[in-house]
């Protein structure tokens, strides 16, 4: 992949073991993917920090501290079932220990909230769609406004054939609750089906000072500290990403790009005109 836009985008590595961003232009949220093999193990230390850790593919057991979650996960591709997360919270020890291979992603932001690790299963993510006619996508919460975290949210989004993601384009840049915007940092981490489909997404304005468009392939990620952002997938293919999110509080509020915001009114009206 060349090297323009790097800050941005980049290519994740899917090497045993565990795979780092190479350039984290994020100053408070952070992710790795780890790869284990039947009966492995991670063991890592969260430190300062709290941990979505999302089961992407294959059967976990997650010990947090005292606390073990026994087989968590299950599923074959990230498209195939709802997701299955463990939460593990600031200054606990954790060890992912594999049940056959799999794929384990590690979500976290800074904390230090004495808050109790928790399992989310399949049955216990908030689902639902956003969108109407092509701007439609599927998404299930791991960690939302509900559930506790001191600022750290996880979804995962499914963006259908030729269908547009994160549309009208949104930013959460700076905490402005006079225009009802609030700062977040983002990552979204894709997957694409089949995996040699490919996509295509987009960061521009605001703070980022260029206009950047990337194409989407399996196991990318786009990071996004600021500016306004879109994704879609071409038609013929699924794209998939995991959104990891978070800012000063525990508070979402993007503000939509304003050229491009009497999009919400259509939408409204293809609503209504549903049966």
């Amino acid at each position: 992949m060349a090297e323009y836009g790097q800050e941005y985008f980049e290519d994740i590595g899917t090497s045993a073991g565990v795979n780092t961003l190479r350039a984290n232009t994020c100053r408070l949220i952070d992710f790795a993917l780890v790869v284990l093999q039947d009966g492995e193990a991670h063991r890592f230390e969260t430190a300062s920090r709290e941990f979505g850790i999302v089961v992407l593919t294959g059967t976990v057991d997650v010990a947090v501290g005292s606390r073990v979650f026994s087989g968590v996960g299950g599923r074959s591709s990230v498209f195939a079932a709802p997701p299955s997360m463990v939460y593990a919270p600031c200054g606990a020890e954790v060890t992912v220990t594999a049940s056959g291979d799999a794929e384990v992603a590690l979500c976290s932001a800074p904390s230090e909230s004495d808050l109790e690790p928790y399992l989310v299963g399949p049955d216990d993510v908030t689902r639902g769609t956003w969108g109407q006619h092509n701007t439609t996508r599927d998404y299930a919460f791991t960690i939302d406004a509900t559930r506790p975290s001191e600022r750290l949210y996880v979804a995962e989004v499914t963006v259908s054939s030729g269908n547009w993601a994160t549309y009208p384009p949104h930013k959460h840049e700076d905490d402005a609750p006079e225009r009802g915007e609030l700062f977040q940092e983002e990552m979204y981490y894709y997957r694409v089906s089949p995996a040699t489909g490919f996509g295509f997404c987009g960061l521009y304005g605001g703070k980022v000072g260029s206009d950047y468009a990337f194409v989407v392939r399996d196991r990318t990620m786009l990071k996004m500290p600021h500016g306004y952002h879109v994704v879609t997938a071409a038609p013929g293919y699924k794209v998939w990403y995991l959104a990891l999110f978070a800012g000063n509080s525990k508070g979402a509020a993007p503000q939509t790009d304003p050229d491009h915001a009497w999009y919400h009114n259509v939408e409204t009206v293809l609503g209504n005109l549903r049966p």
